[in-house]
């Protein structure tokens, strides 16, 4: 893979040393510069688990996409980096117990200087910062063991805790994740199916758009506001107007009128809400 093309994408640079620091800020910066999205489900394009295809989709043409994408991109870049990664399968699991399909969700273990820690940047952006594989409460996430199972809760706005992906350390080549990829691409009973969504992390929290809603999460603060069809294809929060391809090589019509900024002018005019600056979160043309 070309690391370099990917650090370049996500503003970061190459560390010194594989720390937990430099695994963080690598974290952080993937989080807020690469959406996690899945419109090609929805644009009935195939999703590959080929490392190639994720760097041609993601560097080269700007795009984003979901866990089986992001993290295996990723754990190749930290690979790349002098870390040691080891994709894992991760799963439901029930107050009961019960186990939900493996492969529903690719996380990483990431040996550091620093110990072995949990990155996952393919996790709705609510992960900013990888945690410790280490029993106790990490900031806003709690890790759980119970002999050869792990798992995480995570803090939700109103302080309750809310159970996460488990998994054990078992590791996993991508290939392993293909059938439950296609579950995901083609079920009817796939949440992927049935949301078309786009995710990215910002300083003080999130921009989404969930099934033609935009939605702008700054502290404790939540704006929504519905978008229309070419609003959703070619818009970015930030107000650039821009999307994955430049314009004027087929990938959008051309705006109607002077429209190049009406996102963020709307934005501000319908709700008087900051939009963050350079932040891009849809990714969605053909």
């Amino acid at each position: 893979m070309d690391a370099d093309a990917l650090l370049a994408r996500i503003g970061a640079t190459r560390p010194v040393r594989p720390t937990a620091a430099a695994l963080a800020a690598l974290q952080g910066a993937h989080v807020t510069a690469v959406p996690f999205e899945n419109y090609d489900i929805h644009r009935g394009v195939p999703i590959s688990l080929d490392l190639s295809d994720h760097q041609d989709k993601i560097v080269g043409r700007g795009r984003g996409g979901f866990c089986y994408e992001l993290n295996g991109l990723f754990a190749a870049l930290l690979r790349e980096l002098g870390f040691g990664v080891t994709l894992v399968s991760a799963f439901s699991l029930g107050d009961d117990g019960a186990r939900g399909p493996d492969f529903d969700h690719l996380r990483l273990l990431v040996d550091t200087d620093d110990g072995r820690m949990i990155a996952d940047v393919g996790n709705g952006a609510r992960w900013k910062r990888p945690v410790p594989l280490r029993s106790g409460v990490h900031g806003n996430v709690q890790v759980h063991r119970d002999g050869d199972l792990w798992w995480t809760s995570e803090q939700r706005p109103d302080g309750r805790w809310e159970r996460g992906w488990a998994w054990t350390t078992q590791p996993r080549e991508l290939a392993e994740f293909t059938e439950r990829c296609r579950y995901q691409e083609h079920d009817p009973a796939s949440h992927f199916v049935t949301r078309r969504l786009a995710v990215l992390a910002t300083g003080s929290g999130r921009l989404s758009l969930l099934n033609g809603v935009l939605t702008e999460i700054d502290g404790d603060t939540r704006t929504d506001r519905p978008v229309d069809a070419g609003e959703e294809r070619c818009c970015s929060p930030s107000g650039s107007g821009s999307c994955s391809r430049r314009r004027g090589r087929g990938c959008c019509p051309p705006p109607e009128g002077d429209r190049r900024f009406s996102v963020r002018d709307r934005w501000r005019r319908d709700h008087g809400q900051r939009v963050v600056p350079g932040v891009r979160l849809t990714a969605v043309c053909p």
